[in-house]
């Protein structure tokens, strides 16, 4: 009877662990984003499966502009490109443990509007199994969805357009040349001050010496 017990409560903690272990699944953040702004996505692909993943596979949204990507050790990273030059896809291939996970980051410029973003993605196994991840967000393998949302706070990735400079102000900064040149001057006026005053001084004392010897030779 205790046998039967423990293996019960045992299935019943396996069945309630089950949904928890399938909950993990390709996401992207930032999840909310704003419009027309350079930002910096992050891709997290989870190992579901007992084998490696070995390719990833992600469609980029229509009017989203990836333009620079961060190198991850031990992936390749290939671009599927539109006729017009724009991204399609992006695929990483690479080993990836079947308890690990990865993390591709890339920029991107959203587009001038609000909406949505969705990210299919296709995960490739080592046993050739492939998992589409392209579904509405409540599905079985939801597709990653980004937000672009009116005022949300802008990144700015990558730099691009203009920021507080730490310089000092340009008033500043163009009176700096001025003062130093004033002070040079002064300096170099009170050095040829003191370099006539010694020509004068040594002057003085070589005449009244030649003058000494002279009243010498006279006696």
């Amino acid at each position: 009877m205790r046998r039967a017990v423990i293996a019960m409560a045992s299935a019943t903690a396996l069945a309630i662990a089950a949904p928890s272990m399938a909950v993990a699944h390709v996401q992207i953040a930032p999840t909310i984003v704003a419009p027309n702004d350079p930002v910096k996505f992050t891709v997290l692909v989870p190992g579901e499966r007992e084998s490696q993943t070995t390719r990833v596979a992600m469609k980029m949204p229509a009017e989203l502009l990836p333009f620079a990507y961060e190198e991850t050790p031990g992936w390749q990273r290939r671009l599927v490109k539109a006729a017009n030059g724009s991204v399609e896809q992006i695929v990483w291939t690479g080993r990836l443990a079947h308890d690990g996970f990865v993390e591709f980051s890339f920029l991107a410029g959203t587009p001038p509007r609000t909406g949505q973003l969705t990210f299919k993605a296709v995960q490739t196994y080592s046993d050739g199994t492939v998992v589409r991840w392209i579904g509405a967000p409540n599905s079985e393998r939801p597709a990653p969805v980004a937000r672009i949302v009116a005022g949300a706070p802008r990144q700015n990735a990558g730099g691009e357009g203009q920021k507080p400079s730490a310089v000092t102000p340009a008033g500043a900064g163009a009176s700096l040349p001025a003062a130093r040149t004033a002070t040079d001057w002064a300096a170099r006026i009170l050095a040829l001050i003191a370099l006539g005053a010694v020509c004068v001084l040594a002057f003085v004392v070589m005449r009244g010496h030649l003058r000494g010897r002279k009243g010498e030779k006279m006696r």
